[in-house]
């Protein structure tokens, strides 16, 4: 209260003080330099291996483990991460800052040569230089047909040759994923009488 009552008896010297403030925020915008924080991206790789029907625990008991053992001596590792669930399992690599993510591919998947083995079904690792944790769909495209006998193999063909080779073209495009649909499939369903008439297992 006593400090509202001064400003009004003092007007002059509540100007001054403010006139001062005011050139003395001009002075610091104009002559003091201004340090902008750099975006620095992240030099991140993620490994990506599927086994259908497995257990999260059969994933990071035979895969990730085995693979974590192997990565663990990579060139300007900084972090190793990995995330497991019931049929897939991932681990995140980061690398320090400056890093060629090209030749950190390339020793990533001379490094999983290394793994033992893998259980039986169990997919080719992909390798990707790509951030699983700030992975965000930005857009997303949906194809259906009014026709209900249409063959939805078809139609995941056409998104998995046709559109999606064109989408990850696109510059600043990383990653093109397909959900839903029906792939196509060959089965080959034999005689067992006849093999075993041939001696065939």
């Amino acid at each position: 209260m006593k400090l509202i009552e001064y400003c009004i008896r003092q007007p002059i010297s509540v100007a001054v003080g403010i006139g001062l403030a005011i050139m003395a925020g001009v002075m610091a915008f104009t002559s003091v330099p201004v340090q902008m924080k750099p975006e620095v991206d992240s030099v991140v790789i993620s490994v990506t291996t599927r086994w259908e029907s497995a257990s999260a625990e059969e994933i990071e008991s035979d895969i990730v483990e085995e693979q974590e053992k192997v990565l663990g001596d990579v060139t300007k590792l900084v972090s190793m991460t990995s995330n497991s669930q019931a049929g897939q399992g991932n681990i995140r690599l980061e690398f320090a800052t400056g890093t060629d993510i090209e030749a950190a591919k390339a020793e990533v998947l001379q490094k999983l040569d290394e793994v033992p083995g893998y259980p039986e079904a169990v997919l080719q690792p992909v390798v990707e230089d790509i951030d699983p944790e700030s992975v965000d769909f930005i857009a997303w495209v949906g194809l259906s047909a009014t026709d209900t006998d249409f063959d939805t193999t078809t139609l995941y063909d056409f998104m998995e040759r046709r559109m999606k080779p064109r989408f990850e073209r696109l510059e600043g495009v990383a990653q093109v994923g397909i959900r839903g649909g029906r792939q196509s499939e060959m089965q080959i369903r034999v005689d067992a009488r006849a093999l075993a008439e041939r001696g065939i297992t």
